[in-house]
């Protein structure tokens, strides 16, 4: 019984208090002004992807390339790095049976081929492309 007590008290406090308070109404660019604060941090939040590997990585690699392709070409060695001598000779011994020997491809079907990957890689191309400008807006 002391329970519904306190829950009239209480619901009697409410309904005053509720009465006392004025009526406010919003601005009339108040949708407006949501609007732009919700678009302001949609914008932010956006994701902008990195590379795994970054272009100063991909420069050292270039020139690690570079270099080691001049020292093969002019046939020095470099002294300090010794690189033991593999031996082989052995994988001419290893006979491998012609598995496909009894398959024939048509021409056509080696042309559809060719043009259904180069058609893979345009719709990769343009979906790159449209993804990019959907995050950019």
């Amino acid at each position: 019984m002391e329970e519904n007590k306190n829950i009239k008290e209480l619901d009697a406090f409410i309904k005053k208090y509720i009465n006392e308070i004025e009526e406010e109404t919003p601005s009339i660019d108040f949708t407006a002004n949501i609007m732009g604060t919700i678009l302001k941090e949609e914008q932010s939040s956006i994701y902008k992807a990195t590379p795994l590997i970054s272009k100063e990585v991909w420069v050292v690699l270039a020139s690690v390339l570079a270099v080691s392709m001049l020292f093969v070409s002019k046939g020095t060695s470099l002294n300090w790095l010794k690189i033991p001598k593999m031996r082989i000779d052995y994988l001419s011994n290893i006979q491998i049976p012609n598995l496909f020997e009894n398959i024939t491809v048509s021409n056509l079907m080696l042309c559809a081929c060719f043009f259904f990957t180069v058609m893979v890689f345009v719709q990769i191309y343009f979906l790159k492309n449209h993804f990019t400008k959907r995050l950019k807006m």
